[in-house]
């Protein structure tokens, strides 16, 4: 008689962790010149092209940056040109900046995404070059998977003040005139649930890589890839998942930037940075009342003090709160029954914040109807909101 019992499933595991590659600041001493660390998933190495941007998105977006190693011999820097493979392979690098190109030494450092300022009509190669997609299917654009998909916003809601600060409604479209532009399709990606929770604890974004295949390089064809930035400690998930291409997508560009920078001003890749300061930094730091950047040098207790400020005002995504209002609110019942909020897709957050309620949204006749929008809202499990009768 056969044996219709399969064995129980075990994923491939390697119980080594990737090693840590290190950029460095050249205008600090070694004690405290961590730039940005990243992990040498890349055959080895890291890709040439996506620290070189991560540099230039943590010092105000500059573009004119490059790597170098110590000359131990002439006790001073040797430029880095860019390998045939495109692969860095050494333990640790300095980011320098030509001399022209810096008004203050040290140079500085923008320290947190609230900071940055997204660099409209100059974002760097390769995201320039890349072909803007025209298909996307329902399935999860990484797996593939057709169940448990939810809608994963790329420009998380939590930042929606520097979303509105620094215009990203313009590389949008809305799918009807109701519709927030951050909730619209083109900042919306669908991905199976487990893998829209690490997308949101910035384990991993989608960057543009070139293919590096035999028979491809000549052609300079860029592919969207999962990077893995902060690898997790289940090292299946960047054995199997790291430069893994994704299926069509049709979102912005621009919104995919912008969520690489925020991913990349995360405690693992920039973190080091403030929490290693011992005499002070020259930070770039933006003013929230006149929305302008200004040089700030700070001591070790201000930017300790500005990173626990940042943490405790965490930017992670997280549901956007709805306002109390009456049954008589019009505009708020339309956007509640047919706009932008909608089951397992709004909050993208991590799985203490996500809603237990899933599924499809419920767009059903209900406008002027009472207590169907009491039953509606109450059954999301989103608001607890009170209907006169």
């Amino acid at each position: 008689m056969a044996n219709l019992l399969k064995d129980a499933i075990i994923l491939p595991r390697d119980a080594r962790q990737p090693r840590l590659v290190r950029i460095r600041h050249p205008d600090y001493s070694a004690a405290e010149n961590t730039l940005l660390c990243l992990r040498a998933l890349d055959d080895g190495g890291i890709d040439y092209d996506t620290a070189l941007i991560a540099c230039g998105i943590v010092t105000g977006n500059t573009s004119t940056g490059f790597f170098a190693t110590r000359d131990a011999g002439a006790q001073g820097f040797e430029r880095v040109s860019r390998p045939d493979d495109g692969i860095l392979r050494g333990s640790e690098y300095f980011f320098q900046l030509p001399e022209d190109d810096v008004r203050e030494r040290p140079y500085p450092v923008v320290p947190r995404f609230e900071d940055w300022t997204f660099p409209h009509d100059a974002m760097p190669l390769p995201w320039r070059e890349l072909d803007r997609q025209i298909q996307e299917g329902l399935s999860c654009r990484i797996t593939d998977c057709i169940w448990g998909i939810e809608r994963a916003h790329i420009v998380p809601l939590g930042v929606r003040d520097w979303w509105d600060r620094e215009e990203l409604d313009q590389y949008i479209m809305t799918d009807r005139f109701s519709q927030n532009a951050i909730d619209a399709s083109g900042n919306v990606i669908p991905l199976r649930s487990d893998i829209h929770t690490v997308f949101d604890d910035k384990v991993f974004a989608i960057v543009p890589k070139r293919d590096q295949t035999p028979g491809h390089e000549a052609q300079g064809g860029l592919s969207l890839v999962l990077h893995v930035v902060n690898p997790i400690t289940d090292s299946y998930f960047h054995q199997h998942y790291h430069n893994r291409k994704l299926l069509p997508l049709t979102c912005s560009i621009e919104c995919l930037f912008a969520r690489f920078a925020w991913t990349i001003f995360s405690p693992g890749v920039l973190g080091h940075f403030l929490d290693k300061c011992i005499t002070s930094r020259l930070l770039l730091v933006r003013d929230p009342t006149t929305g302008t950047s200004t040089l700030e040098s700070r001591d070790r207790e201000q930017v300790n003090a500005l990173l626990a400020a940042s943490r405790s005002r965490s930017a992670s995504p997280r549901k956007r709160k709805i306002p109390e209002v009456t049954s008589n609110d019009a505009s708020l019942q339309y956007d509640l029954l047919y706009g932008d909020i909608e089951d397992g897709s709004q909050t993208d957050s991590g799985p203490t914040e996500r809603s237990p309620s899933r599924g499809r949204s419920r767009k059903r006749q209900w406008a002027n109807d009472e207590e169907g929008l009491d039953r509606v809202v109450q059954k999301r499990g989103k608001v607890e909101l009170g209907v006169e009768m």
